[in-house]
């Protein structure tokens, strides 16, 4: 076990409970949908501590934990990781005026753009997830979307 396998585990384990405490605020029929996801997430995460201990007790014959930190952020892109955090702040900026669909568009065009992805998979990309949100939001569940201060 290395300690990046014991912080990710961590901040997985606290954005669980984190949602989970939210997801609790609301409706008991609004409930079930996210505490599937947030139970799949932890039952994930588990199996993934286990199988980090039962290798890191593999390994060595007793418990120690490898000191990876500079391994784990070695060849890190800072360009590229505080783009893609400014482009969801701008996100969530722009649900908020203009609604989820022409925000969504707008910002995976940008980030695609920005991480140099060709053309082609570009497009194929944000018609087929356009068209999978749209499917299992707004005909599957019926949840209404945003469509921002500006068309409202």
């Amino acid at each position: 076990m290395t300690r990046s396998d014991i912080c990710i585990i961590a901040i997985i384990y606290i954005t669980c409970l984190i949602f989970t405490y939210m997801t609790l605020q609301f409706k008991p029929a609004a409930q079930i949908y996210p505490l599937c996801l947030i139970g799949g997430l932890a039952v994930l995460n588990t199996l993934y501590l286990g199988r980090c201990l039962i290798r890191m007790f593999k390994e060595k014959g007793h418990a120690a934990v490898k000191n990876d930190v500079s391994d784990a952020f070695k060849g890190f892109m800072g360009g590229q990781f505080f783009f893609v955090v400014g482009a969801c702040i701008v996100y969530m900026i722009l649900i908020h005026y203009i609604g989820f669909y022409p925000s969504g568009l707008i910002y995976l065009i940008a980030v695609m753009w920005w991480l140099d992805v060709k053309p082609l998979p570009m497009f194929l990309t944000i018609v087929l997830l356009g068209c999978l949100v749209y499917a299992v939001f707004t005909l599957f569940l019926k949840v209404p979307l945003p469509v921002g201060t500006i068309f409202a």
